[in-house]
């Protein structure tokens, strides 16, 4: 077994990673040397390609690197496919077996809280709009109350009778208020509930869509939201289909050399 020095001096085991690069390292060591080669070739090569022979030359050159970066990429492959076979089993055992299992019952369970819980919230919703409702015209009669007791002032007792009817259709009123208030609340608000064990769960309002109609779709409204990456993507499929004129953009015949 290959040792590694540690911080303290003394030697431990190489970890799989180093074992690895070393390995690697071995058995590149042609595809290396050749790299090596290639770039003393190029490093010669004039900076300028002024006649055919050059021209010849440098194709040479350039064939000989492709052929040094294919070899170079299937050694990379072969040397691989064994790790990514290990991660590709690895990744199912825990997919097949644990992940995709949980992810089921997970969204079953939580298609039925959803389900619980938008009833919980309309129900709530509806109960504090009633309470709402009764507090409003609760408030509108003291208040009439209170203007009635105002207006009928006689003697002291009338004065404090009023008082006492003014202070209750201002309660009266603050309580309205409160209601209403709580009638608007959150659908996260009117359905939160909690678990023994500490979970929290509540809706959560978001936008959705459906329908998704690419015949009738308005891009001209999405043209912000578009990706540059995706527009460019849609331009080379635009060029390639037959395109050749595009508002946006210029579409031009270009050349590059391609050595065989």
């Amino acid at each position: 077994m290959k040792l590694a020095a540690t911080a303290h001096g003394k030697n431990a085991p190489a970890d799989d990673t180093e074992i690895l690069r070393e390995r690697l390292a071995e058995v590149a060591a042609p595809l290396v040397a050749r790299r090596d080669e290639l770039l003393k070739s190029f490093e010669s090569a004039p900076l300028k390609v002024a006649d055919e022979e050059t021209s010849g030359k440098v194709a040479d050159l350039i064939r000989a690197i492709m052929a040094c970066r294919k070899a170079s990429e299937g050694m990379r492959i072969a040397e691989k496919e064994p790790h990514l076979a290990a991660q590709r089993a690895v990744d199912a055992f825990f997919k097949k077996s644990l992940t995709d299992r949980l992810d089921d019952i997970k969204a079953e369970l939580e298609a039925r809280l959803t389900e619980y819980q938008r009833e919980k919230a309309e129900q709530e919703r509806k109960a504090r709009e009633a309470e709402a409702k009764r507090q409003r015209e609760e408030a509108e009669r003291t208040a009439k109350e209170a203007a009635y007791k105002a207006a009928a002032l006689a003697n002291e007792a009338d004065l404090d009778a009023a008082i006492e009817a003014e202070e209750e259709a201002e309660q009266a009123k603050a309580d309205a208020i409160v209601a209403a208030k709580a009638a608007e609340a959150s659908a996260a608000d009117l359905s939160r509930s909690r678990g023994d064990m500490g979970a929290v769960a509540s809706l959560r309002t978001f936008w959705d869509f459906e329908a998704l109609d690419r015949a009738t779709l308005d891009l001209e409204a999405l043209r912000q939201h578009l990706p540059h990456g995706g527009l460019e993507t849609a331009v080379r499929a635009f060029i390639k289909a037959g395109g050749r004129t595009l508002k946006g953009v210029r579409i031009f015949e270009n050349t590059q050399t391609v050595v065989r």
